[in-house]
């Protein structure tokens, strides 16, 4: 039976139709294994045979293959895939091959440690950024040698964040902790940003749902992981230059949809009460708007309320998000 008839009989009920499915890509799913492991010069032949992997890539393409099974599964599961759009292969391989990948990034670095060594490497490493010592105190510290604790220190293990840079005690932004005065907007530029990005995202949630995939992705904003064009393409079977173009006209929607929109609005209000009073004669402007001003503030009161009871914990925004936000919508 082919995948297509397999995957139907499932969508009508036979649980044993999903085991038969995954049986069936087995071979997928491995070959897309190698297929990454390659990418990242894992595929290492044995010494002394040839012919064969070697013991550290048989247990990578093992993992690997555990993270495609888990992805296959979760996907078909899901009953998100259309047979109308595609062929049901095509639709897995940017899922199967972007959680191997993903895999990959996060734990090659640490693979030739065991579990001990990773701890004693995470010690040192904090010991050294975080506390400003020495490779002679952190050595007698942890009971171990200077020459270990240098090579513990350079180890890449992909996994010393901003978060191991604060004491755990610390409990506010971990970016402020580290650059003090660099990131900090006063209350007013919080709420300000904050309510803009509610409003924003009124217009976003009117797009349709592919216009929303791709630019969300795009930028990696509202709850869309960033992904590359490329990534994007596979998923939405598109050539990288046409997702570019989707992108593109997602914006001019937005673009479009942005006069008399809320945004615009309270965009409009926030700079009436930054101005200085103007003088007699030259309020005209402000007398006509006034009544539509007003209604806008009572409208996004509950946005502003929410952000100003949470102004503490208002998070820095990724560079993603401020520019979709000052994109000239305006």
């Amino acid at each position: 039976m082919t995948n297509e008839q397999l995957i139907r009989q499932y969508y009508d009920g036979d649980e044993a139709a999903l085991e038969k499915l995954y049986h069936k890509n087995l071979g997928l799913i491995r070959g897309i294994a190698k297929e990454t492991a390659a990418e990242f010069n894992c595929l290492i032949t044995d010494s002394h045979h040839p012919n064969q992997y070697s013991a550290y890539t048989k247990t990578i393409l093992d993992d690997l293959c555990g993270e495609g099974a888990l992805e296959f599964l979760a996907r078909i599961q899901s009953r998100e895939y259309d047979q109308n759009c595609a062929a049901l292969t095509t639709y897995l391989y940017p899922h199967l091959k972007g959680r191997m990948t993903r895999w990959l990034e996060q734990n090659i670095g640490c693979m030739a440690l065991s579990k001990d060594e990773m701890g004693a490497v995470r010690q040192a490493q904090r010991l050294y950024h975080v506390e400003w010592k020495d490779t002679g105190e952190i050595a007698e510290e942890l009971g171990i040698s200077e020459a270990c604790v240098s090579r513990y220190v350079r180890y890449n293990t992909h996994f010393l964040g901003v978060h191991d840079l604060i004491p755990e005690s610390y409990d506010g932004d971990p970016y402020e902790r580290l650059m003090p005065g660099l990131l900090t907007a006063s209350a007013e530029q919080s709420v300000y940003r904050k309510v803009c990005i509610e409003l924003l995202r009124e217009l976003f949630d009117t797009l349709p749902k592919k216009d929303r995939d791709i630019l969300g992705k795009t930028c990696g904003v509202f709850g869309y992981p960033e992904a590359t064009l490329k990534e994007i393409g596979m998923y939405h079977m598109m050539k990288e230059s046409a997702v570019e173009k989707a992108k593109n006209r997602a914006v001019e929607k937005l673009r479009k949809s942005y006069p008399g929109s809320r945004l615009q609005v309270w965009r409009a209000v926030h700079r009436m009460m930054r101005r200085p009073v103007l003088p007699s004669g030259e309020d005209g402007e402000l007398r006509r708007n006034f009544p539509q001003y007003v209604r806008a503030l009572a409208e996004v009161y509950g946005v502003l309320n929410e952000a100003t009871s949470d102004i503490d914990n208002i998070s820095i925004w990724t560079e993603q998000q401020y520019r979709l936000l000052y994109t000239p919508l305006w």
